[in-house]
């Protein structure tokens, strides 16, 4: 199997650089390059790689930034497999928890490079063996009845200071993932939740409850005002006792705007 891969980094020198080392494996297929994270969104639509080397820190868009809009385009079965290199090991580990593959800290060697790639094909590899069995799955039940279509939730279950609680989604400000653990905050603290955010998203009604950035689901009703940042992000505020505050990507920011009227 040959692994079409993108480079995308600001710096040419860098590029270069790392194209030399992957022409050293002789499966890997350098189908084109980006010069910032706008650029990398582009060329992926229009490509479809199956890896890309994505910088962290660049100018319009960062790898961050431009991983959360690879999530809003393509969904996971044919979204590239995500390798985050970087000069500072932190933005690599920050970055590596938005479900890249993997991370590389530059300059990059020829062993990091080569432990990568093993990583990425067993990734694709698996990628592969579940599709294929999807797509067995789908033959055999072809003329099986559908099930119904899930009905919002009505309510979500946390834990806290051991006891499950029954939470009502009006006390339920948002929904974040934070260090791999999904909480529910509410004037009353928070409340762990057993099940993964994208989960929550499929049985929750939108609106009330809105997708922010990849990790974070708000509850309209509970927004008190939003402040713009940097490459057009803002800052969600929470209102009352969970006054907390919230980031909203640049690619979701427009339809929570549109969902609050501005």
């Amino acid at each position: 199997m040959t692994i079409r891969a993108l480079v995308v980094d600001d710096e040419h020198l860098a590029r270069r650089r790392l194209k030399r080392l992957l022409g050293a494996h002789p499966d890997v297929e350098v189908v084109g390059e980006a010069g910032d994270g706008d650029e990398a969104v582009k060329t992926v639509l229009e490509i479809r790689p199956d890896l890309v080397f994505l910088d962290v820190r660049m100018p319009n868009a960062t790898g961050i930034e431009a991983l959360e809009q690879l999530h809003e385009h393509l969904p996971d079965s044919i979204r590239p497999l995500v390798v985050f290199t970087t000069a500072y090991e932190e933005h690599a580990v920050e970055a590596f928890a938005l479900e890249g593959t993997d991370y590389l800290i530059k300059p990059i060697d020829k062993d990091q490079l080569t432990r990568a790639l093993r990583r990425a094909r067993e990734a694709l590899w698996n990628r592969g063996e579940r599709e294929r069995s999807a797509d067995e799955s789908d033959a055999g039940e072809a003329s099986s009845p559908q099930p119904p279509a899930k009905k919002a939730t009505q309510h979500l279950a946390g834990h806290r200071a051991g006891k499950i609680v029954n939470l009502a989604l009006e006390d339920v400000g948002c929904i974040a993932v934070e260090d791999t653990i999904t909480w529910a905050h509410t004037p009353q603290g928070k409340y762990r939740l057993k099940s993964a955010l994208h989960e929550i998203e499929e049985r929750l009604s939108s609106p009330p409850f809105v997708r922010v950035s990849r990790s974070t689901i708000v509850n309209l009703e509970w927004i008190d005002h939003l402040s713009p940042m940097f490459s057009g992000t803002y800052t969600a505020s929470l209102r009352g006792a969970i006054g907390i505050e919230v980031h909203v990507s640049r690619r979701r920011a427009r339809r929570l705007r549109e969902l609050l009227g501005w």
